[in-house]
């Protein structure tokens, strides 16, 4: 398929563009003190968009010639810790990453002196895979843009509330851990490592869905920042939770004395249709766990590979709404069908594993972070059921309508 000329179903801008609105949204009340944001207002770019209101003859390939799988930037950042004050937001640039303009990225860190916890949050933002929804309908937040230290405030004012993110919540397991924040503008849910040549408007442009090797620069240089860390968590909303989903093994990898736990928000593995999904493998040459050799065709197939390659006492975590109107959108199937599959993600994965549980509430919304006063069918609030997990509590359950 070339484009959104041959979509026939309406798209929405995938995986929320912005942390406002419904980005960080539960069921109900407005910002509190533990964090809950105000919901029900969505954003305008999750709004439906039309595919055929793009010029199908402008699209351009898919991918076309590029700088080829495993791109290696021009200078490298530099190996020392990162210093930073103490509980306070700090923008850390570097220079061997990048966004999909390729201008350089980097992270914010929020550093807890003498913590041996560890945060890694992944923003979403939706995702792009050709010259269509890159540059016609804009379906990937920041992928023109250049992400800096400016930039970044504005993003963290916005997520910054979240209930994850207050060091004074007594809701917040993480209150008192080490927090990094990967920002999002490489349009490949965090996974790519490919220089795509896009052809829009007559031009050649370069567009890095570089994803993947952003993250191992900003490894490199946590792991001495951060020598100590015996417990870390990864996780994130939207494209941020597949991305996170995506280098849970990598990030285990980097820190291999520490227990390294997930929580997913709103990123299921789920297989999109096979057309559209190796549409979205070929185009940023996404970066699946190394050993997990039948994910490249069954997404799903990642949670048995997760379940044997982190036994208990780690543990996973999956939070969705049951008819997510953005994934659903994403993935070009009917809300009911979005239900369906991940009905029937949770029963082939996710049952009799221990370690590895959900939280789903009913509705078409999308993330649910924000809300840590959700509270799901058998009256179990999202933050009791993310203290469970973090606390090892044997009676943790999943909770589903």
């Amino acid at each position: 398929m070339r484009g959104l000329a041959k979509l026939s179903v309406l798209i929405s801008s995938i995986f929320l563009a912005h942390c406002g609105g419904e980005a960080l949204s539960g069921q109900g009340g407005d910002a509190g003190a533990d964090g809950a944001t105000a919901v029900d207002t969505p954003a305008t770019s999750d709004a439906p968009m039309d595919a055929g209101s793009v010029d199908p003859g402008d699209t351009g390939p898919v991918v076309g010639e590029d700088a080829g799988p495993g791109w290696v930037p021009d200078a490298r950042s530099p190996d020392t810790p990162i210093e930073a004050p103490a509980d306070t937001w700090t923008w850390v640039p570097f220079a061997d990453s990048a966004c999909g303009n390729g201008t350089p990225a980097g992270i914010g860190v929020n550093l807890h002196p003498g913590s041996r916890q560890l945060m890694v949050f992944f923003m979403g933002g939706g995702g792009c895979w050709d010259a269509a929804t890159c540059y016609g309908l804009g379906t990937a937040e920041h992928i023109q843009d250049t992400y800096n230290d400016a930039l970044f405030r504005r993003e963290i004012g916005s997520i910054g509330q979240a209930f994850v993110f207050n060091r004074t919540s007594q809701l917040n397991p993480l209150r008192e851990a080490n927090w990094v924040f990967v920002p999002y503008c490489t349009g490949d849910i965090h996974g790519g490592d490919r220089v795509a040549q896009y052809q829009w408007n007559g031009r050649t442009v370069p567009t890095y869905h570089v994803g993947a090797r952003n993250v191992d620069a900003y490894l490199r240089r946590l792991v001495r920042t951060l020598p100590t860390v015996n417990r870390v968590l990864v996780t994130g909303i939207s494209a941020g939770g597949y991305g996170a989903g995506v280098h849970w093994s990598r990030i285990a990898d980097a820190f291999p004395g520490a227990r390294v736990d997930l929580v997913d928000d709103s990123g299921p593995p789920m297989a999109p249709p096979n057309n559209r999904w190796n549409q979205w493998r070929r185009a940023w040459n996404l970066q699946l766990p190394e050993g997990c050799t039948t994910c490249t065709t069954q997404l799903e197939t990642l949670i048995d590979f997760y379940s044997r390659r982190f036994p208990s006492p780690a543990r996973m975590a999956l939070l969705s709404y049951t008819q997510d109107r953005t994934i659903s959108g994403f993935y070009g199937i009917l809300p009911a069908a979005f239900e369906s599959g991940l009905r029937n993600l949770a029963t082939t994965q996710f049952e009799g594993r221990a370690n590895m549980k959900y939280f789903f509430l009913a509705g078409s919304n999308h993330v649910l972070l924000g809300n840590p006063l959700a509270r799901g069918a058998n009256g179990t609030t999202l933050a009791a059921f993310l203290g469970q997990m973090l606390s090892d509590d044997p009676n943790w359950q999943s909770v589903s309508p």
